[in-house]
């Protein structure tokens, strides 16, 4: 056999096998699609039978955090340094008919965090998924700030959450799965704008975005040293919320600067943080997803 002919007989020989693999191809892909479109998708949404740990859930976004969760139908663990907080916090949502707890956990103090992690495992048998909300900012100038301040404030934005989430990890591991959520920040992707208050030197705080970017930070290097354990591990930084803003200088002037023309209401999170906390976000972990309005689309 010539090499002309040996030549086109292999050109033949591989067109038909292509083909007939992108026959195959398609067929595979459109039984995936028939099956999709027959399955009621929308389940993968839900949290049943689900524990989901919303630290700091007593308040501000926290707040409707564990709302949306509960309404996904997660049994929702509320968590704040007042124990009757929290409580009263889970009393409110059960009695809208979801399943909430509420448990004492100071972030900032090692035998808290032990002794919260044994008394959700001793009440509810796992963790599924943890949410990492709570945090603290120094309520003064920046330049004031004393060290004991900042101590305090790394303890509980990182220190505490890592040490948390490091004690959480190890129940995750012997589940064979889990979920971590970090909630960062606008100013953990980049700087405030002194403009928008009033008294720039009293209101920017330039630790806070130091703590948040570590928040991002940490979320990556989560997600690519979890994954072999089953463990996923997102972000989502938020701006501001409406409902806990009531400074009539800063707010106009926040609000120019988003493209929708608004801060965020508690509705505006519930979206994404039953996303993150469901299987619809299965294929997703070391995402930072952005809730702002488009305020950092600038």
């Amino acid at each position: 056999m010539s090499d002309d002919v040996r030549a086109s007989c292999v050109e033949v020989t591989t067109r038909l096998m292509t083909k007939e693999t992108k026959q195959l191809n398609d067929k595979n892909y459109s039984m995936k699609e028939d099956e999709w479109a027959m399955s009621n998708n929308y389940g993968v949404f839900s949290l049943e039978e689900k524990i989901v740990v919303v630290t700091g859930g007593a308040v501000r976004y926290g707040y409707y955090f564990c709302g949306a969760l509960g309404k996904a139908g997660a049994t929702v663990i509320v968590t704040s340094r007042d124990q009757g907080r929290a409580e009263d916090t889970a009393r409110e949502f059960t009695d809208r008919g979801l399943k909430a707890f509420g448990y004492s956990l100071d972030i900032g103090d090692d035998s808290s965090i032990e002794a919260f992690v044994d008394a959700v495992i001793q009440d509810h048998g796992r963790i599924d998924v943890l949410v990492n909300n709570a945090r603290t900012i120094p309520q003064m100038a920046a330049s004031e700030v004393t060290r004991e301040e900042l101590d305090r404030a790394f303890t509980v934005n990182l220190t505490g959450m890592i040490l948390l989430t490091r004690r959480v990890v190890e129940e995750m591991k012997q589940a064979g799965a889990g979920n971590i959520i970090n909630i960062g920040s606008i100013y953990g992707m980049g700087g405030q704008d002194p403009s928008m208050y009033q008294d720039p030197e009293a209101s920017v705080s330039l630790d806070y975005s130091v703590f948040k970017g570590g928040v991002i930070a940490y979320t990556k290097q989560l997600a690519t040293t979890l994954a072999q354990y089953n463990i996923r591990a997102n972000c989502l930084s938020l701006g501001g919320l409406r409902e806990t803003t009531s400074d009539d200088y800063f707010l106009p002037r926040y609000n120019q600067r988003v493209p929708l023309g608004r801060m965020a209401s508690g509705e505006d999170v519930a979206g994404p943080i039953v996303l993150l906390a469901s299987e619809a976000s299965a294929y997703m972990t070391g995402s930072n997803i952005v809730v702002d309005g488009g305020f950092t689309a600038w």
